[in-house]
């Protein structure tokens, strides 16, 4: 695992990648969170056994800091959570700085610039950032939107009206717990998964689109399941 770092549109990019063969580019992938998760990750993908390995497109995670998690993936002004929290609907200024550094280092990194072969992935609000970058633009063929926060208002409308342009594959998971809590503005991310799930297979087709269902609630076995994610995106 390489590591390179970038600054560009205000940001910092952190990027890991594989190893490669000379002349070799990697598919990448956008991880909404920070560099260490893409670290992690990256890490994780390199632990596994070589043949698992060998049935995976090689794939640099590439992260962009400083990041405001509440602003910078919520898709247009909504109520915290909690006293003074604040979703500010930064998530239209994020993606546009975004692709600007994606054009930076699609330009001194071996990265294939596709949209089959660009990703964007990640974690509660950051997998809702996923499925909003995914839906607003057509550079990302590759979405991993893992326990997505579509309890947030007016999301599934959006879709609609945005659904996923054809050609891309999406991958959505959930804790099988995440539905069944007292917060009724929490307990709706059940169904809203199912409907994110409709309205990509309707655009893309059943075999495009993929939904697991894991035991335990929002904050269980987190790796794991983001690894799971990433390896079903990246399979040959």
């Amino acid at each position: 695992m390489e590591e390179a770092v970038l600054a560009k549109a205000g940001l910092t990019a952190t990027v890991y990648l594989p190893q490669m063969a000379a002349g070799e580019k990697a598919v990448s992938i956008y991880i909404n969170g920070r560099a260490q998760e893409a670290r992690d990750l990256a890490a994780a993908l390199e632990a596994l056994p070589r043949r698992a390995r060998a049935a995976l497109r090689p794939a640099a995670l590439i992260a962009l800091e400083p990041l405001d998690w509440d602003g910078d993936f919520s898709p247009w002004p909504a109520p915290g959570l909690r006293p003074g929290q604040v979703f500010s609907g930064g998530a239209a200024e994020r993606l546009r700085r975004t692709l600007a550094a994606k054009e930076a280092l699609e330009a001194r990194l071996p990265l294939r610039a596709a949209p089959p072969d660009c990703g964007t992935f990640g974690y509660s609000l950051g997998g809702l950032m996923a499925l909003y970058a995914l839906c607003r633009t057509p550079v990302f063929g590759l979405c991993g939107a893992l326990s997505p926060s579509l309890w947030y208002e007016g999301f599934l409308d959006f879709m609609r009206l945005n659904p996923p342009r054809p050609g891309a594959r999406v991958y959505l998971s959930l804790g099988k717990r995440e539905e069944k809590v007292k917060s009724a503005r929490f307990a709706r991310v059940g169904d809203g998964v199912r409907a994110a799930q409709a309205i990509c297979e309707e655009a893309l087709g059943q075999e495009n689109v993929r939904l697991d269902w894991f035991d335990g609630g929002h904050g269980t076995e987190v790796p794991r399941r983001l690894l799971t994610g990433l390896t079903w995106l990246l399979a040959k």
